[in-house]
């Protein structure tokens, strides 16, 4: 069985999706003979941590170097977690300006030295980093350096925009830095064609996101009525999320689910009409048992992203989708070609007519070519270019 170092700074029990990709690919890897070993950071102050997913790495060992950006200095100080909110994330990003390449780089010198230590003792084949954040990236190359192993580097967003623009003083650097990176790499894995593109490596692999399914063997829950079901965060989607409750204002027996972090100035706006059912932060093993429970799934898209991993446990929920965004070119596209629904732009009357016809049961859905966002055959594809690497 071949041995292959994930480096992530991401990973449970922090419960967001920069920890997904890795966790879930990490857990099907062994199916096809290759045993992960995870080098990530010691415990970070974070607003929702999701301890079930650690039960996907049970068999899968861990190691947790010290750090000392914010995140860890705040677990470190014992910050209460309910102040660990999007005012924390705020601060990440300003450190984004003043530090380079990104806020997460004072991990990397700690990383590196566990890593040497990792990698003299179960002598892996393969390095395998995902990123962001992309200093991540630092260390992976500087391990691959030292011991001469073959480095595949996995791009979740495009660089350098992601999910921050840099100032422009920043960008020409950041630039340089990305290809330096990508030329010092044995195979370079996009999670799709355009991030690919926006890296100036077309030609890396695409391994997209997907979903488990695993994850949707729960029964359903009883959310009653008719009922539109957004999970994730939602502050970056106040707007979209007042429109749809504008758009459905006047419909009877019809209900918004919540699923995220949601502060209470933020849901009263949204809830200016009264038909959202708040449900807070789950579980993500409860959180998938309320998309499959849904009548309808909405998706909204995020400033600067491509497309949500949400979209793609959409897709293993079972259920049709809605996708509510003016400029998400990709979610479109993945929403329409797989069948999984429809599309349409902020609009609010033509949401309504959208939510009437599904109401009516004339929301096309007739799903297809799903099978490539099963977490096991990405597994699979992952595990045979690695392959490809050693023999």
């Amino acid at each position: 069985m071949g041995k292959v170092l994930i480096i992530s700074y991401y990973a449970p029990p922090v419960g967001m999706a920069g920890a997904m990709r890795m966790t879930k690919l990490a857990k099907y890897l062994p199916q096809f003979n290759w045993q992960p070993y995870i080098l990530t950071t010691k415990p970070i102050a974070y607003y929702h941590y999701d301890y079930e997913l650690l039960n996907d790495l049970i068999n899968i060992p861990i190691f947790r170097s010290e750090n000392l950006d914010i995140a860890r200095i705040l677990y470190i100080l014992k910050i209460p977690q309910s102040a660990v909110s999007m005012g924390t994330g705020k601060l990440s990003l300003l450190t984004n300006f003043l530090i380079f390449p990104d806020a997460k780089v004072l991990w990397t010198p700690f990383a590196y030295r566990l890593g040497c230590k990792i990698i003299k003792n179960i002598k892996p084949d393969i390095i395998w980093t995902t990123a962001t954040p992309f200093s991540t990236l630092l260390v992976a190359r500087a391990l691959k350096e030292r011991f001469q192993i073959p480095l595949v580097l996995d791009f979740r967003d495009p660089w350098p925009t992601g999910f921050v623009i840099p100032p422009n003083p920043q960008r020409k650097r950041l630039i340089d830095l990305r290809n330096q990176l990508v030329k010092s790499a044995d195979l370079v894995i996009a999670v799709n064609k355009t991030t690919a593109e926006q890296i100036n490596f077309p030609q890396a692999q695409i391994i997209e996101n997907g979903f488990d399914p695993d994850d949707f063997l729960q029964p359903k829950i009883d959310l009653s009525g008719f009922n539109i079901v957004y999970t994730g965060s939602v502050w970056e989607n106040l707007k979209e999320l007042q429109t749809v409750a504008e758009a459905v204002s006047d419909i009877k027996d019809i209900k918004i689910v919540l699923v995220g972090k949601c502060d209470a100035d933020i849901l009263n706006k949204i809830n200016k009409y009264g038909n959202v059912d708040y449900y807070g932060t789950r579980p993500h093993s409860e959180t998938m048992a309320i998309m499959k429970s849904a009548s309808l799934l909405l998706y909204l898209s995020k400033p600067h992203q491509i497309v949500g991993i949400k979209l793609y446990e959409y897709l293993g929920a079972g259920r049709p989708v809605l996708g509510v965004c003016d400029e998400c070119n990709e979610a479109m596209r993945i929403i329409e070609h797989h069948s999984v629904g429809m599309t349409v732009s902020c609009n609010k009357d033509e949401i309504h007519d959208l939510v009437l016809m599904a109401m009516q049961n004339k929301f096309p859905y007739s799903p297809k070519d799903l099978e490539r966002f099963n977490r096991v055959n990405q597994a699979r594809k992952l595990a045979e270019l690695m392959n490809s690497l050693i023999s």
